[in-house]
């Protein structure tokens, strides 16, 4: 699969939620923002298997973890 590369501006509160987000979970942010976009355009299938069920394990990791605490 090709991919491209395209660049945005964030407002700076929306970047640090972006951050926190990623060092929680291990992930990075083209992971983050390709979900992100998929799935508010309705397209999720188009985001590789792999990569959704890496996402999910990665949230089941985290709400172990505080369920944990």
């Amino acid at each position: 699969m090709s991919k491209s590369q395209i660049g945005v501006r964030i407002p700076d509160s929306l970047l640090h939620e972006l951050n926190s987000y990623i060092q929680k979970t291990g992930t990075n942010k083209t992971e983050v923002v390709c979900s992100a976009i998929a799935e508010y355009l309705g397209c999720v299938d188009s985001v590789p298997l792999s990569q959704r069920i890496a996402e999910l394990e990665k949230r089941i990791t985290i709400l172990e973890t505080r369920g944990n605490e």
